[in-house]
């Protein structure tokens, strides 16, 4: 079965100047925004308000639908659940992602596609690739690890190793030339996002908290980047509030070193921003969103620096049977940063998204 773009989708709308373009494909985000010196990154728009995705028939490798339990010991008196997206086939949530990217490549027509990843990205689309035989080529640095880039090659799909992120960049910049392959990572600055359609397919994992929950919780905490997953999964919380009637969580982005954290200070939200993401390396970069920003805009949300070892944090939620890899393990510390702060309150619901297991790399 080919897939299709589902018929209800009408649109992609800026997320800044809200300007309605086309269900087509936009790689460095809006051209309106980025002609004024901006860049801001398309949202999938719809004809109405059900919980839907942009791509019909598309190919799974049985992403979706995770775990969602509660963490097995108690933290600063709140009421903390997991949702373990490393449950997904490659073991993170790029899987949702790749689902999305990769099925709008296929439906489109177009022979393959490129990407930039620190990782667990490069795995997930060259699977999702894979399953519909199309090429793949993945820009990454010199430290992945061997295990994770020969489980890459392994699927077929071609990697161009490079010293540094921004030469992953300047490789995907040109690719952009060759009308047979779909960009879906972002290689522009200012930084505007990934695709739409794989953030889009993100929205699920809003929804599934709903479902497991059968409420919505007070919070939601999330390890950020450049904020395709959080404005994915923002997108489907709000949703969710919407058809239930019900708040939406306030969503808080965990950070390695002062990005959101800088912006909300008086920075802008395009500078360049330094600091160490050392065991965190698929959150690093120097660089934020107006898609993350408007996360936390949106949603009354705060950005947390993470403010202690992360092999500390990982370890602890070993000791209670959680394996996750280094970024994941950031929100235990934001969690207790947030209850000491004061955001979260004494019996208060809160969600943690643990982005990946700590294997890949092995």
């Amino acid at each position: 079965m080919q897939p299709a773009m589902n018929e209800h989708l009408t649109g992609l709308r800026c997320i800044q100047c809200g300007r309605l373009h086309p269900v087509a494909d936009h790689p460095a985000g809006c051209e309106h925004c980025r002609d004024q010196g901006s860049a801001a990154n398309l949202r999938c728009e719809y004809d109405d308000d059900r919980p839907r995705l942009s791509l019909t028939g598309a190919r799974s490798l049985g992403e979706g639908g995770t775990p969602l339990f509660p963490l097995p010991a108690e933290v600063a008196g709140l009421d903390v659940w997991v949702k373990n997206e490393a449950a997904n086939p490659t073991g993170s949530h790029k899987d949702r992602f790749s689902w999305g990217a990769v099925g709008r490549a296929a439906a489109a027509g177009y022979a393959g596609i490129a990407a930039a990843s620190s990782g667990n990205a490069a795995l997930s689309l060259a699977a999702y690739s894979a399953a519909y035989g199309l090429a793949c080529e993945v820009a990454v640095t010199t430290d992945i690890p061997d295990v994770l880039a020969g489980a890459v090659r392994d699927t077929g799909a071609t990697l161009h190793v490079f010293d540094s992120a921004e030469q992953r960049w300047d490789f995907l910049r040109g690719r952009t030339g060759d009308p047979g392959t779909l960009v879906v990572t972002n290689y522009t600055r200012p930084v505007a996002g990934g695709s739409p359609f794989g953030i889009d397919a993100m929205r699920a994992i809003g929804w599934e908290i709903r479902s497991g929950l059968q409420r919505l919780p007070e919070h939601v905490v999330i390890p950020v980047s450049r904020g395709d997953l959080a404005y994915g999964v923002c997108l489907g919380l709000q949703q969710m509030a919407r058809r239930h009637g019900e708040s939406c969580p306030r969503v808080h982005l965990v950070e390695p070193f002062p990005r959101l954290a800088a912006v909300r200070a008086g920075a802008g939200v395009h500078d360049s921003f330094t600091g160490s993401a050392a065991g965190t390396p698929s959150i690093g970069g120097d660089s934020t969103t107006v898609q993350a920003l408007r996360v936390l805009d949106d949603t009354g949300g705060s950005p947390v620096v993470l403010s202690s070892e992360v092999e500390d944090a990982r370890i602890r939620l070993a000791r209670m049977g959680i394996l996750c890899e280094g970024t994941s393990a950031t929100v235990l510390p934001a969690v207790e940063e947030l209850r000491g702060r004061g955001v979260a309150a004494p019996g208060e619901s809160i969600v943690v998204v643990l982005t990946s297991h700590p294997f890949n790399g092995l």
